[in-house]
């Protein structure tokens, strides 16, 4: 999951803009790409070398002057450096990170809906999982940000331990449709605990169909929260998820 090499490359020129072509160039890329802006000319390049814009630096050593009727001139200055990164997966990911907490697990993927699903099967599941899913939720969070950092190509990666995610999903799903006979029942919100995103969502698409009812999220960062009202009593906010 390291680097494997940079390769870097100087180059000079009369503008800021000449210098970063003389050095893509250098590393590769075909001249006629290169044209526009300081920004264009990056993102060309970055094209053409199928990198990462993360691995790519840039450093403007120089901005160059034109001094004073073509005396004292001085050229622009650049130094990019790419790196490239070794062929990562995110099974291998996944199955470091198990190993360097000490969990002797057993991974299996599959795809389902577009995202790729890495099941744990472990005796060690209560542990992995954590409070309310926490340290479940940190090792997805982990091998998502890895591989975003290391694949042009985005896709969701989720990470499952004992089935979690659809007990999870289960328990949230009737946890919902609870509070809303509740709301029904009195003709009064309901303001379920504070959630993380994934969780609020279930919570809206559980409850999308139910006309009686309106869910919204309320609160910030840690502390946003589903609530759940008569449908007759909703206001919609532009806050509203």
């Amino acid at each position: 999951m390291s680097f494997s090499s940079t390769r870097t490359a100087d180059a000079d020129g009369m503008t800021k803009e000449e210098a970063l072509r003389d050095a893509f160039v250098k590393l590769g890329v075909d001249a006629d790409l290169l044209t526009g802006t300081a920004e264009q000319i990056r993102d060309a390049a970055i094209a053409a070398l199928g990198v990462h814009p993360n691995s790519v630096t840039i450093r403007i050593v120089s901005e160059g002057t034109k001094g004073l009727l073509g005396l004292g001139s001085k050229p622009a200055a650049v130094r990019i450096s790419i790196q490239e990164m070794d062929e990562v997966e995110p099974y291998d990911v996944l199955r470091e990170m198990l190993d360097l907490m000490g969990i002797d697990a057993e991974i299996k993927t599959e795809e389902r809906d577009g995202d790729l699903i890495l099941n744990i099967d472990t005796d060690d599941v209560a542990i992995l999982i954590g409070r309310h899913g926490r340290t479940l939720d940190s090792i997805q969070y982990l091998v998502n940000s890895i591989m975003n950092k290391s694949s042009l190509v985005k896709r969701r990666i989720v990470v499952n331990a004992g089935d979690y995610r659809e007990k999870r999903e289960d328990m949230l799903t009737e946890m919902a449709h609870h509070a809303a006979r509740s709301v029904r029942a009195t003709g009064r919100e309901v303001s379920l605990d504070p959630m993380n995103p994934r969780d609020r969502r279930i919570v809206h698409m559980a409850l999308r169909e139910d006309e009686d009812v309106r869910t919204f999220s309320r609160g910030e960062g840690a502390f946003r929260a589903v609530v759940i009202v008569p449908g007759d009593k909703y206001v919609p906010d532009d806050d509203d998820e």
